[in-house]
């Protein structure tokens, strides 16, 4: 991706790194989107994002057997 960005003629690329493994204890999903939309993130990029984070849930295995999946809140 870095590579394809520097070999473009248009300059205008940002690369957003989001870890939100940690984040979903101290930060609402709300507040993320809305900062993210703040700093010109929008269309596509926006929707996939809260696509990705805005249902989470986790999957457990216990015992080798898969638990129902639950939605991760904080």
């Amino acid at each position: 991706m870095i590579y394809h960005i520097n070999r473009s003629k248009k300059k205008n690329h940002v690369i957003i790194s989001i870890d939100i493994e940690k984040a979903f204890d101290q930060i609402q999903p709300l507040f993320i989107f809305k900062t993210l939309s703040k700093i010109g993130i929008e269309g596509t990029y926006l929707r996939v994002i809260k696509a990705i984070y805005g249902k989470a849930t986790i999957h457990i295995i216990l015992n080798r057997e898969k638990l129902k999946a639950l939605p991760l809140e904080n």
